[in-house]
């Protein structure tokens, strides 16, 4: 029976679990910092990036991690931008904790979308590795309009407005 035990596999336990995620107070145009709320245990690698639309203004890697065993929240997660951005500036500030390579059951990531002026915050995210955006475009383009699919009743009623708007228009041409 001792043998049994012994020889059944041990379910691993997942390195990092986000919890959570804030802008953090000293976040703005100079720093993409954020409040990370996790519990790890012995992660290997903490890695982050800032972006504007167009430009990747920060990112690195650092292994051991300051975060290798933590739980609560993480005031202050360092992004630092350089150069210092334009104000208004949309930033998508992005961080995962976790092991390397990433692999989504043992790594937390976290995501904020947010102006650096005025520190609105257009999108956050949280969860293990894949479920967040990790650009600033990326974000944008989750936040988009979509045009939606009509379905057949609508189609038939966006067909009959038109043809009485041309209607319409023909009867005040003649």
């Amino acid at each position: 029976m001792a043998g049994l035990v012994a020889a059944a596999p041990m379910h691993a336990h997942a390195t990092a679990v986000a919890q959570g995620v804030a802008l953090s107070a000293s976040a703005g145009c100079t720093a993409a910092n954020l409040d990370l709320t996790l519990t790890t245990v012995g992660a290997t690698l903490e890695a982050w990036q800032a972006t504007t639309q167009s430009a990747t203004i920060s990112s690195g890697s650092q292994a051991p991690p300051s975060l290798s065993t933590f739980s609560g929240t993480y005031v202050g997660f360092s992004i630092p931008l350089s150069p210092q951005q334009q104000p208004n500036t949309l930033i998508g500030s992005y961080a995962f904790v976790g092991t390397g390579p990433t692999d989504p059951p043992n790594t937390a990531e976290f995501f904020v979308y947010y102006n650096c002026s005025t520190r609105q915050v257009l999108l956050s995210c949280y969860g293990q590795y894949g479920t967040c955006p990790q650009t600033a475009a990326q974000a944008a383009f989750a936040l988009a309009p979509r045009v939606p699919t009509l379905d057949r009743t609508a189609l038939v009623l966006t067909m009959l407005v038109v043809a009485a708007t041309g209607g319409v228009l023909l009867l005040q041409r003649s």
